[in-house]
């Protein structure tokens, strides 16, 4: 195949290096809180742990209660909500075509990889609308990143070296419009976790991008 054959001669791209693979966008310590209960300190994650330079995260509070995450929530929150999920859903229906369409492995693992991310996202996404009584946005709604059905349908009728292309072209699009939608939350959410998974979105994806395109770069 076009895409072993390239793989043999330029190396597959390296998830240990400079892009990591993708991971769970939802930081372990930043879980929902459930209905009617509020986060606390500890469900922050220290800056020691997982902060990096340009980071939102808040630092841990101190003793007197400084940069506590706030636990009110806005409209800018729930519109994150709301769109995220039916985004991380048409994720996930690209990411199960691959598994049955792919011809190189490494498209096959990479799909699985963001499946399983996807899926955890959107069953925190979907635990924060329960709590605010909102409901998220329909499948098929327009946001920026999101296919068309008739481009979904067009790329589950390819198989092989054609699948592999189309898919890693359109998970660039769709990545880089949950990097906006992740954007606008951080700059007008007000829900310390919804704003602390925006963060990790943002940095998640933008190194599952970075692999796409060092691998689409081997098709070329």
């Amino acid at each position: 195949m076009l895409a072993t054959a390239l793989l043999a001669g330029c190396g597959a791209p390296d998830l240990a290096g400079e892009a990591a693979s993708p991971a769970p966008a939802v930081p372990a310590s930043v879980s929902p809180a459930t209905p009617g209960t509020a986060l606390t300190p500890e469900a922050t994650p220290s800056p020691e742990a997982t902060a990096t330079p340009g980071s939102a995260l808040s630092a841990t509070p101190d003793e007197t209660g400084a940069a506590e995450p706030s636990t009110e929530n806005n409209a800018a929150d729930v519109a994150f909500a709301r769109q995220m999920i039916p985004h991380h859903l048409q994720a996930l229906e690209m990411a199960r075509l691959a598994q049955t369409r792919a011809g190189d492995p490494w498209v096959g693992e990479f799909a699985a990889k963001v499946a399983t991310a996807r899926d955890t996202d959107i069953r925190t996404l979907k635990d924060w609308l329960d709590m605010w009584g909102a409901e998220p946005l329909p499948r098929d709604h327009a946001m920026p990143g999101t296919q068309t059905r008739a481009e979904i349908e067009a790329l589950a009728k390819l198989r092989g070296p054609s699948f592999d292309r189309k898919y890693v072209t359109l998970m660039i699009e769709h990545d880089n419009g949950a990097i906006k939608l992740a954007r606008a939350e951080q700059a007008g959410g007000a829900f310390g976790g919804a704003k602390a998974l925006a963060v990790a979105t943002a940095t998640s994806l933008g190194a599952e991008v970075k692999e796409l395109k060092k691998y689409r770069a081997l098709l070329d």
